[in-house]
This record gives C-alpha cells, sequence and structure tokens, in this order.
C-alpha cells in the first residue's frame, strides 16, 4: 500500500508541516491522486504555504497479521 505525503512550509517563518493522504493500492494511483486531488486540495486551504516536497511512501503491510 501506498500513501501520498506532502512537505509545506512557509516561507515567512519556515514553519513546516506534513499532510498525508488515503491509502492506494499502486504508486501510480498515489501519485496520481496526489497531483489530481490532494494537491489542488492542499494549496487552496492553505494558500501562505509552498509545497516543499511530495513522495508516495510504500508500506510493508502484511494482513494476515492485522489485529482485529
Amino acid at each position: 500500500m501506498f500513501t501520498p505525503l506532502v512537505l509545506m512550509c512557509s516561507m515567512y517563518n519556515m514553519e513546516c508541516a506534513t499532510y498525508g493522504g488515503p491509502i492506494f493500492d499502486t504508486e501510480q494511483e498515489c501519485y496520481k491522486g496526489m497531483y489530481e486531488v490532494g494537491i489542488p486540495y492542499l494549496t487552496q486551504k492553505f494558500p501562505e504555504l509552498t509545497i516543499v516536497d511530495t513522495k508516495c511512501v510504500h508500506w510493508e503491510y502484511d494482513r494476515s497479521k492485522a489485529n482485529t
């Protein structure tokens, strides 16, 4: 599974924050979702912040070991 992460910073006081998104099955879906939905939403919600970096993180997850 892949999760998008976006690092956004204020250029005025250099405070930064990360924002994550939903889980995707593939890296391609992750980047597509991040650029088509996530980034437009974040830039609208936080116009004072600048996107510094983006990445889709692959998480090794064995669903057979999940606690239920």
